[in-house]
C-alpha cells in the first residue's frame, strides 16, 4: 500500500495558464497536503478536462485553447524537471534518516 498523506485543507485560486502570446485564467480548487514532493502542484483530470488540455508526455508539453481563440502551449524543461526530481529524492533521504534516528553525514 502507498503512504498516507495528511490533507491540510482546500483553497480555490485563480490560476493563469499562459505562453508568450495568449493567456487563460480559471478558478481551480486545490487540495493542500503536508508532504515533501518534487512538484509544486498536480492538476487533476477534472481541471485538465475543464481546460480542454491536450497533453503530450513524450514532448513534455500541454496545449489548451485561450479565451481569445488562440492556442496556449506550455512546455516543460527536461533538465529542470530532472533536477527537481533529484532534489526531492535527496530531501526524502534526509527525512528518512532523521526518522530512523541516524544522523546525516556530509
Amino acid at each position: 500500500m502507498g503512504d498516507q498523506v495528511e490533507i491540510r485543507g482546500y483553497v480555490e485560486l485563480r490560476t493563469t495558464f499562459a505562453d508568450e502570446n495568449v493567456a487563460r485564467t480559471i478558478v481551480i480548487r486545490y487540495i493542500v497536503v503536508n508532504v515533501s514532493f518534487a512538484y509544486n502542484l498536480l492538476l487533476g483530470q477534472a481541471s485538465l478536462n475543464m481546460l480542454r488540455v491536450v497533453a503530450s508526455t513524450a514532448h513534455m508539453r500541454i496545449r489548451l485553447p485561450s479565451d481569445e481563440g488562440g492556442v496556449i502551449t506550455i512546455k516543460a524543461d527536461q533538465k529542470m524537471t530532472r533536477k527537481c526530481h533529484e532534489n526531492s529524492l535527496k530531501n526524502r533521504r534526509r527525512t528518512y534518516s532523521r526518522c530512523s534516528g541516524m544522523e546525516r553525514i556530509g
